[in-house]
């Protein structure tokens, strides 16, 4: 479905106008003679949006939930563990809806709050309030994955090393981390995959307008944001304003499989 649309939408506008345009404001036809109908389908700033979105909520993600999975297998007392663990999966079951609002009604608004007294122009949407919010939902993804991978490391190795006089933090550092690193860039690579793909956050807290910047304090928009803007409503199917969407979902889906390939 979404390959047969997409060579439809590419029959209209060429990928290399897709893949490397800068300025993306697809427009419909109303009349046949009107100006610009054709619209631009310039996809760049929607991907710099979403990698921008993606960094900051990873940035939040891999420290906070590395540093628990170690916490949590190596450190942490039995009674610790007994309850930190079923409260990082609460987290994890929060639907991602009520993470919109929060970051809509609540972290957006405290950013902008904070930028204004520091002087600050901060956007009413900014990526940064969506990229937090999203890290904090990835946070248990990391942590979970991070944990299987770091248990599954030998205790023999573990042993070894305390043998050789190494304390419990050097054998974590020296001999556990080296061990697991495979599985747990793994594990980040498909926490990053998900930020990629998250929807509902980046709807109800990032913008809609397609700013191509580095500035996490402005608005963006991510691929997500614009499926979901040019499918809302009746659509006819047969213009290419709709059938972006397709070209842009397609996008998406070589991408997340491609860090899922990379990640096993």
């Amino acid at each position: 479905s979404v390959l047969f649309e997409s060579i439809r939408f590419f029959q209209k506008v060429s990928w290399q106008e897709f893949l490397f345009g800068l300025h993306w404001s697809p427009q419909i036809a109303l009349r046949a003679d009107q100006v610009a109908a054709s619209g631009a389908f310039g996809a760049v700033p929607l991907f710099a949006g979403t990698m921008l979105i993606s960094v900051i909520a990873m940035a939040l993600a891999v420290p906070i939930g590395l540093m628990s999975a170690i916490y949590l297998s190596e450190y942490a007392p039995r009674v610790v563990r007994a309850w930190a663990k079923p409260t990082l999966e609460v987290l994890a079951g929060i639907p991602t809806v009520v993470y919109g609002f929060f970051a809509a009604l609540t972290v957006a608004p405290a950013i902008r709050d904070l930028g204004t007294s520091v002087g600050l122009d901060v956007s009413s949407e900014s990526g940064l309030a969506a990229g937090l919010v999203m890290g904090v939902m990835i946070i248990p993804l990391v942590s979970s994955l991070s944990e299987d991978v770091i248990n599954a490391v030998p205790q023999s190795m573990r042993d070894g090393a305390l043998a050789l006089g190494a304390t419990p933090s050097e054998t974590i550092k020296r001999v556990v981390l080296p061990a697991a690193l495979p599985g747990i860039v793994g594990g980040i690579l498909l926490a990053v995959s998900r930020a990629i793909g998250e929807t509902m956050i980046v709807v109800m807290a990032a913008g809609v307008a397609a700013n191509l910047t580095a500035n996490p304090l402005e608005s963006v928009t991510t691929v997500t944001v614009q499926i979901v803007v040019l499918l809302t409503g009746d659509q006819e199917f047969d213009s290419a304003k709709t059938l972006a969407a397709f070209a842009l979902g397609l996008t998406l889906f070589v991408v997340t499989l491609t860090l899922n390939v990379i990640a096993l």
